[in-house]
């Protein structure tokens, strides 16, 4: 597994630390931990995105989540239930060992799906703080990191690590800082930093739960950005894993096949 940038709607499970002293982990050992932790074969969440204007006004969206790895690649598909203008929205995001992911989405207004092009990943998800490209995997080997002095933060101890892109033109973002749980192996706190070095948008996990099977869920994440000072929050209300799904959900015959959620 490759995800750097945090796929919230994906309920991220983390696997248990690994027996590496800490005062040997550098910032890229720290960040290839985060990436490579495991995760459920398949699972299925329902959530709940809460979009929150510079006024505080508020909309909520409830949304369905399928995930499968199938030829050791993360297939993601995300429908939309409601409200009415946005019901039957899909999207469909395929991972890319190589490159950047396959990300397309079918839009009933229209009647077509279009393929989210690399020009296209910084614009806004549904109109919310996560951009495309904060939804696709990033490759730790693409960002030089560097490790910063241990902090808390909220209650918690946690590795500090900043990353920046070896490659300026493949991210919107100039760099990111990760405060990383060290009993999780997850980031818990991320500061992203627009190309002119300035805070762009700041995401905190504010609910992570531990699961029987000793695997982490992440159950409520906000997104804020703290130049427009709009929010996004998504919320988990339920969440299966290990669930038989059909690959055919993972086509784009099932993303514009409007009979299907």
């Amino acid at each position: 597994m490759r995800r750097l940038w945090i796929l919230v709607a994906l309920a991220l499970l983390v696997s248990a630390a690994g027996l590496v002293r800490a005062q040997d982990l550098d910032g890229m050992a720290i960040m290839k931990k985060v990436a490579d932790r495991e995760e459920s074969k398949s699972s299925v969440t329902e959530t709940k995105m809460i979009l929150v204007d510079n006024r505080g006004q508020q909309r909520e969206r409830s949304l369905i989540v399928r995930a499968k790895q199938i030829n050791k690649r993360d297939h993601v598909m995300t429908t939309f239930l409601s409200p009415p203008d946005v019901r039957g929205v899909k999207f469909l995001v395929i991972e890319n060992p190589t490159g950047d992911d396959d990300q397309r989405i079918y839009l009933p207004a229209i009647k077509r799906a279009r393929r989210i092009s690399s020009s296209q990943k910084s614009g806004s998800f549904m109109g919310s703080q996560f951009s495309y490209e904060d939804l696709q995997s990033r490759d730790p080997e693409k960002y030089q990191h560097q490790r910063m002095a241990d902090m808390q933060m909220a209650g918690h101890d946690c590795y500090v690590v900043q990353s920046v892109p070896l490659d300026p033109s493949d991210t919107q973002y100039s760099k990111a800082i990760w405060w990383v749980r060290k009993d999780a192996w997850t980031p818990i706190r991320a500061e992203l930093y627009d190309k002119k070095g300035t805070l762009f948008k700041v995401l905190e996990v504010q609910q992570l739960e531990k699961q029987p099977d000793g695997t982490w869920l992440t159950k409520l994440t906000k997104m804020s950005d703290v130049q427009e000072r709009k929010v996004t929050v998504m919320q988990i209300t339920k969440y299966q894993t290990n669930v038989a799904i059909n690959d055919s959900v993972f086509t784009e015959r099932f993303l514009t096949d409007e009979s299907q959620e």
